[in-house]
């Protein structure tokens, strides 16, 4: 299964990748490097897409922890252990809370690199655009 965060298969072919030498040596001039900002959009997507299915994860998640608190105590008088009740239904609230926290924690980090991404892709556009429009300023072929 392919996402946007794999890289395309090529055969045989060379490619430009940053932050690597090339295997004869040297490095530095000569190679350009090319963006792909409809994969840099598609990754960000899928990061809205991840956060979303996140949120659905976390709500059941919730719903079950809570259920089956409410079950171990259905029976019992509630409260601490040694009044008769479960300690685990305590224990499953507590785990719950925790889990929501961190629930919390990732879906910010997703949204923070989503938005990153969608900037980046900015970034590439307005500077590509630029750079077509001073190219063809000083070419005399218009």
């Amino acid at each position: 299964m392919s996402t946007p965060f794999d890289a395309p298969q090529h055969s045989g072919s060379t490619r430009t990748r940053l932050n690597s030498v090339p295997a004869e040596g040297g490095g530095g001039g000569g190679g350009g490097t090319n963006v792909d900002t409809q994969r840099l959009d598609e990754a960000a997507n899928a990061l809205v897409e991840l956060r979303g299915d996140t949120e659905n994860v976390d709500n059941g998640a919730d719903d079950d922890c809570l259920s089956a608190s409410r079950g171990l105590n259905k029976h019992s008088a509630g409260g601490m252990a040694e009044a008769g009740s479960w300690a685990t239904a305590g224990s499953l609230v507590t785990m719950d809370v925790r889990w929501g926290s961190q629930v919390l924690n990732l879906k910010s980090l997703l949204q923070e690199i989503s938005d990153k991404l969608h900037t980046t892709t900015g970034h590439y556009t307005c500077t590509e655009q630029e750079e077509q429009a001073r190219q063809h300023s000083i070419t005399p072929f218009g």
